[in-house]
């Protein structure tokens, strides 16, 4: 039979493994959530970028299409 001294031993250098294999999983987690989050941010820029070149190309055929009538 061991004793209490022995068994607290196994017991801690268990808790050390457990331990270090929970922070390495999370740390991955908050790795996978950072790298998504600047994806998102990446594609948010984009779709801003992409909405403003649609808005000016609207804006400007309408003056040019303003110019037109003001010139008659």
């Amino acid at each position: 039979m061991k004793s209490k001294k022995a068994s607290s031993r196994v017991t801690s250098a268990n808790q050390e493994t457990a331990a270090a294999a929970g922070a390495a999983s999370r740390s991955t987690k908050r790795k996978a959530i950072g790298s998504a989050a600047v994806e998102n941010v990446a594609k948010r820029q984009s779709e801003k970028t992409a909405s403003r070149a649609i808005q000016a190309h609207t804006r400007a055929s309408g003056q040019r299409q303003q110019a037109r009538r003001d010139s008659r």
